[in-house]
Parts: C-alpha cells; structure tokens; sequence
C-alpha cells in the first residue's frame, strides 16, 4: 500500500509544522498490529528530515532514529508505539479515521507525536555527547512488538544504556506524572483450554463423554485458584473471557469444549506459577472425565519493572518543570510489552495524566488530548539533556 492509498499525508514537513498537525495526520490514518508499514516510512521521512540516521524492519515495520552527539557518552532510548487498534471511532474533528473499524484509541498517535517533537528540537539543538535512539515500535497491542524488535539482528547495536517510554493516562488529572519503582504493569497471558470427549444422541448421553462437567469445574477452578496465592506478594488474578460448549444442536450430547481466561499478576516469577497452577488443574480436571487436553497460550505480556535510578531521573526532571510527580501505590493492572525492552539496561515507564473526564484507553470516544503534546515532549526532551547535554 502506498503512502497516499493509506492516507498518509506525504507534504507535511516535520520542522515547519505544528505537533498538533502531525497528530492529527497520524490520527487520520491508523494501522493494526503488524501492518503499520505507511506509519514507519512516513515517520522514516521525518526523522531523516530532523537529521537522524534511520534504522528499519526491526521485528517487522518498527524503526529508530538515532542523533549523535559530537563527545563519548551513554545510549539514551526513548520508545513509542506505531499501532492503533481494531475499533470503530466516534468521528471527531477533520482528523477522524479515514479506515473502517480501525483507530488510534489508545494514544499511540500522541506517543509518536512526543518523539516527532524531542526531534524537531534536536534538529535545532543537537545532543552534546552519546546518542539518543528514538524507536517507533510495533505491535505492542499484540504483546509480540518488543520481543520481534528484540530478536531482530539490528537492535543489538542499538542496546540502551537508558530507556523510557510514557503512556498516557485517562482519569487522572491532565499533565500529572506518575512513577512507581519494580512493578509499574502487570504481566499477563490469554490461556486457552480445548477439551474433546465424544459426541453422542442426546437421547444417550450416556454413549459418549461429555465435556460439560470437566467444563464447569475448570472455570470454577480457575476463577478461585488466585486464592492459593493470596500470601504471596503482589496481586494474582484469574479472569474469565469465553466459554463455549459444542455446537447448538438439540439432538446432541457435545463432545468438545473451550474455556479462555486471562491470567494477570505483578511479577513473571508469579505469572510461571499461576500458570503452572492453572495447567495442572485444568489437565486434572479433563483427566478426571476421560478427555482429551491441549492448553495454548497467547496475548503474552512480561510485567514492566521498573529501575529505581531510570526513576530518579524521571522524578527529577518533573520536579524541575514544576509537574506533579505521584507515587503508585501499586502496579497497573493492565500490561505493556515495554518490559521487554527493559531487561538488560536502567529503564522506566511513567504515565502522564490525560485528564479526569477523558474517556477511558479503548473506547470510542477516546482522543489523545493536543494539550498534552508541549509538556510530554518538555519532559522527554529533559530526559535527553539530563543524560546528554546539549550540543
């Protein structure tokens, strides 16, 4: 697809347009999971335009814009996300969705827009020493994004020292900075378990093996299995999404069954045991009724921990800019791929409040706020100059 079918406006200039203009640009022109390939050669082109060296194809349509300062120094990254999501928007403005059930409802049009302004000003003043590596992630609604970026040959040159992203936050007071040291986002996986028995007449249930009962025990089973948890440290939740029962048909004893839930918890360490727990009971379960099992696994998110000192330095840029810095009392339930990236290096997401009226991440009538896009690009723009100083 070409840049004009995707509906990319391909005139805008990165240094003579306004931040709010870019967005909308964006907005217009959403991409799902893995298909953002117009997003990443429109960024691409701006990026080149600011200066940068670009790098490409990491784990699909990912990219990193890397500025160079003139003296030795350490590797800052900054990271964003390219995707949208599969949603039908409410219409707003002359920057509404130009493609069916596809929209960017969770902010990553804001989140690239942060990094096309940290640009605009390098461009203007370059980094004194090291570098800074913007990178446009894909697919993180998908949870593979980082861990494609990860194994991709390029990205080992790429390796922070520093690393920090920022997610906006609906419900919380508009430009409110948010940190939390170790757990900042759940992990969690999207576990699906397939029973198979054996059909029979309804008339003789008894001729076949029915996944019914096998069924109701799993999902009363998994729905209390975080109590075994409850004195360990951190939160361990079981949340059932779908159940489904052979076919509709009356004249039939059902022979195979599926049961989905989501498995959530503040730690990996955590999240292995849970689902450690949850095979074991479900394989006991199906055993006990004769039935075959096959468990699956998808959605798959690592928790995000954060480092106290990556932290520290977030904290103190906001005390500088005279923002408002609150401490979590505890990890987001909802789970970010970013921890991925964050293994080997100090890194730390923070969440930057959107306001308290805004709608929530994922609905219909969500719409990254314009007046967050100064501040957050104040604060990542402090970030870079706190490590790398100014050229």
């Amino acid at each position: 697809m070409s840049l004009q079918e995707a509906g990319m406006n391909t005139t805008l200039s990165l240094l003579d347009t306004p931040l709010a203009e870019l967005r909308h640009a964006l907005h217009r022109s959403p991409e799902l999971s893995g298909q953002e390939a117009a997003t990443a050669a429109c960024i691409a082109g701006w990026m080149r335009e600011a200066g940068a060296e670009v790098v490409s194809g990491l784990g699909g349509h990912g990219l990193a814009a890397i500025f160079r300062g003139t003296a030795p120094g350490p590797r800052v990254m900054l990271r964003c996300e390219l995707d949208a999501l599969p949603i039908d928007e409410t219409p707003r403005g002359d920057w509404s969705s130009c493609h069916p059930h596809v929209g960017h409802l969770c902010g990553h049009d804001g989140h690239m827009s942060w990094m096309l302004g940290v640009a605009q000003r390098l461009a203007a003043s370059p980094v004194a020493r090291g570098e800074l590596v913007l990178l446009f992630q894909p697919a993180e609604e998908t949870g593979e994004g980082a861990r494609a970026v990860v194994r991709s040959k390029a990205f080992a040159a790429l390796k922070p020292d520093y690393l920090y992203s920022c997610h906006n936050l609906p419900g919380r007071p508009l430009g409110e900075v948010s940190v939390r040291d170790h757990a900042f986002t759940c992990a969690s996986r999207g576990m699906i378990v397939r029973l198979s028995g054996l059909c029979a007449h309804a008339a003789h249930p008894e001729n076949g093996r029915s996944p019914a009962m096998a069924m109701c025990r799993i999902m009363q089973g998994l729905s209390r299995l975080p109590l075994q948890f409850a004195d360990e440290t951190g939160l361990a939740m079981v949340t059932l999404i779908h159940a489904r029962l052979g076919e509709v048909a009356f004249g039939t004893s059902p022979g195979d069954a599926e049961v989905m839930v989501t498995l959530r918890t503040e730690s990996d360490d955590m999240m292995k045991a849970l689902a450690e727990a949850a095979v074991s009971l479900a394989r006991s379960e199906a055993e006990e009724d004769r039935l075959g099992i096959d468990v699956d696994w998808c959605d798959t998110f690592d928790a995000t921990w954060n480092s106290p000192e990556a932290n520290d330095m977030i904290r103190r840029v906001a005390r500088q800019q005279g923002i408002d810095c609150v401490e979590l009392p505890q990890a987001h339930r909802w789970s970010e791929d970013f921890g991925v990236l964050a293994r080997d290096c100090h890194a730390a997401m923070f969440t930057f409040g959107a306001g308290e009226e805004m709608p929530g991440l994922h609905h219909p009538d969500y719409d990254f706020p314009d007046t967050l896009l100064a501040p957050g690009v104040e604060i990542f723009e402090g970030l870079v100059r706190q490590h790398l100083g100014r050229g």
